[in-house]
């Protein structure tokens, strides 16, 4: 029930300015659009619900506004698009349930005849948002429904029982390398790195030397798009790196994850946390991250579910049968690098991190690749010391499936010993091609008949692997 009518409906016009100026200010702040742009707006002539996933500051709100800016600027009306965020507390104090006021209000005062849309922001924060849009939704009304989340688990539980069928999901990340260099004022090339050996070896070397100072930058303060307006401060990487800490995982954690999920003592959850950003990228054990947390075995294995949904970390499993991947330890990526950075207080890439670095970040740039492309990504143990990075893999099962493994060695000169487990990889698997990431070294060897790409590291991560 709404308590007081006019402060809620001049509460809701501020959200909602374009009713009043036919434009969305926060679009014009952003110009550049994300890949994910055009998906969403194919999908708003489409009936069934897009729900856009992500972590926090990824840029689902970002790309709402401009989503609204495209629908006016396409001659929708202006009053039949309505935007709310579910943690902005703005309307709370005038109604005693807001979505459903909010909806009912919407379309009795302020919609004018034709199509509605209805973009929700954080949906997952109120409790049964799925009920209220699913009986709006069948009830077949001319509604489009844009909804927003920063928690996997909860939202996929939430939509798989009462929206099975009913939902189209986008998954929104920080910005790859490519975004990265596109948002700060350059023209990446189309680069795809089954083709690199086409290339001369001039070629590589300018797109290096182009976009050296870019990555650099890249790998430090990681893709989260807001830094290109916090980089514009004094003192901005300090003020970035303070934003990140604050607003990510502590919100995430002490938040969205405590609230949702019922924790009782978040900072063990936090600490969790911030040895996994300590240990990106190795192989870990249940029992060595429980040596930090002191919980139960299925308390724990619970925890690092929460982080995975809220899309603080990321994790690769053994590149083996499912009965072996569920024993075996698992290597984990904190699912922005300058994120894990401002976690850890290092705000430099120096000699002796730069290949620690650099392994989570293009493990993260396979990750998400893959996703789009229907790829998983995996470890391998070749022996008892050696391991390979990473392995690119389509689904298991799939008929001629391709295999690629992925070793980081983020260094001028590169020897026989530091591509040997990769070697043995390949041979145990009967594989053809592999690459080994660089500092700077470019050059394809054949090893038995056996191709093993060197592509340095800017050219790797601004490009894209086959699909």
């Amino acid at each position: 029930m709404i308590f007081d009518y006019g402060r809620f409906r001049g509460e809701l016009e501020k959200i909602n300015d374009w009713w009043l100026t036919n434009r969305v200010r926060e679009a014009r702040l952003y110009a550049l659009k994300r890949k994910h742009f055009g998906t969403l707006i194919q999908q708003l002539e489409q009936p069934r619900i897009s729900l856009l996933a992500g972590p926090r500051r990824a840029g689902k709100s970002v790309l709402l506004k401009q989503a609204i800016q495209e629908l006016i600027q396409t001659g929708r009306n202006s009053r039949n698009i309505l935007y709310y965020s579910l943690d902005d507390p703005s309307l709370s104090a005038y109604s005693d349930n807001v979505m459903k006021d909010l909806l009912d209000y919407f379309l009795e005062n302020i919609a004018v005849e034709g199509k509605k849309y209805v973009f929700f922001d954080e949906v997952h924060l109120f409790d049964d948002w799925y009920r209220w849009m699913k009986s709006f939704y069948d009830r077949r009304q001319d509604i489009k429904f844009v909804i927003t989340g920063s928690s996997s688990l909860n939202l996929q539980r939430d939509a798989n029982a009462f929206l099975r069928g009913r939902m189209d999901e986008i998954e929104m990340f920080p910005l790859d390398f490519h975004e990265f260099a596109r948002f700060y004022g350059f023209d990446p090339p189309a680069i795809s790195i089954d083709e690199l050996d086409v290339w001369d070896e001039h070629e590589i070397r300018r797109v290096r030397n182009d976009f050296q100072e870019v990555f650099r930058e890249y790998i430090v303060v990681g893709g989260f798009p807001e830094w290109f307006e916090v980089k514009k401060q004094r003192e901005a990487k300090l003020r970035w790196f303070s934003l990140l800490v604050n607003d990510i995982p502590k919100k995430a954690i002490f938040e969205d994850i405590a609230t949702l999920y019922n924790i009782r003592n978040p900072k063990i959850l936090e600490q969790v946390f911030a040895f996994i950003a300590a240990h990106q990228s190795r192989i870990l054990s249940y029992e060595t991250v429980n040596d930090v947390a002191k919980l139960d075995r299925a308390t724990l294995i619970n925890y690092i579910e929460f982080l995975k949904a809220s899309y603080l970390i990321v994790e690769v499993l053994k590149f083996a049968g499912i009965k072996e991947q569920l024993k075996a330890k698992k290597k984990y990526l904190i699912v922005d690098q300058g994120l894990r950075n401002a976690v850890l207080k290092e705000y430099e890439v120096r000699e002796d991190n730069a290949g620690f670095i650099l392994e989570n970040v293009v493990g993260l740039h396979l990750y998400f690749s893959g996703r789009e492309k229907g790829r998983k990504l995996y470890y391998i143990r070749v022996n008892v010391d050696g391991e390979v990075d990473f392995v690119w893999a389509e689904e298991e099962g799939k008929k001629n499936r391709e295999v690629i493994p992925v070793e980081v060695k983020f260094q001028a000169r590169i020897e026989k010993k530091d591509i040997k487990n990769i070697l043995r990889f390949m041979d145990k698997e009967d594989l053809r091609m592999a690459y080994v990431i660089t500092k700077d070294v470019y050059k394809k060897e054949e090893v038995g008949g056996r191709a093993l790409h060197f592509v340095p590291a800017e050219v790797f991560l601004l490009g894209s692997t086959s699909d």
